[in-house]
């Protein structure tokens, strides 16, 4: 599921071996097959890459990545809560996507697939990026 916000992209970035900051100009997605469970899988184009960890050598094609997440959210049993309300309650649960236009820190597994993604807003970049090297050396 997609992560928003400048403490969720810290908190990954400072753990992160390959990350980046971009854009996002294209979305294509459909169910992933040959998984246990249902996967949606999508295929994003970025623009104004910034690698903020690692170092990749994408030359062919460094703008395309893969990206996997489940189509439904997460529940965790409350005390009293059956399981039939739990099954409900995680089929309700919205999932957050990848949206064409926004800004994301993609943490990546290798040079071709994103692990994580947190939108973020544009303006807190370089805190987040600050942020992240300042938690990365007292850790």
């Amino acid at each position: 599921m997609v992560s928003e916000g400048k403490e969720q992209a810290i908190e990954h970035l400072s753990k992160a071996d390959l990350a980046f900051i971009a854009v996002l100009i294209n979305v294509e997605g459909g169910l992933a097959k040959g998984h246990d469970k249902p996967r949606n899988s999508y295929g994003l184009k970025f623009e104004n890459i910034k690698i903020v960890r690692g170092h990749t050598n994408r030359t062919a094609d460094g703008t395309h990545f893969e990206y996997s997440q489940s189509p439904k959210g997460l529940k965790f049993k409350i005390e009293n809560e059956s399981d039939e309300q739990i099954k409900q309650a995680a089929e309700d649960d919205e999932v957050k996507e990848p949206k064409e236009g926004n800004t994301y820190v993609a943490i990546l597994k290798n040079e071709n697939n994103i692990e994580i993604l947190v939108e973020i807003n544009p303006h807190d970049i370089s805190e987040i990026i600050q942020s992240a090297r300042d938690k990365e050396t007292t850790t």
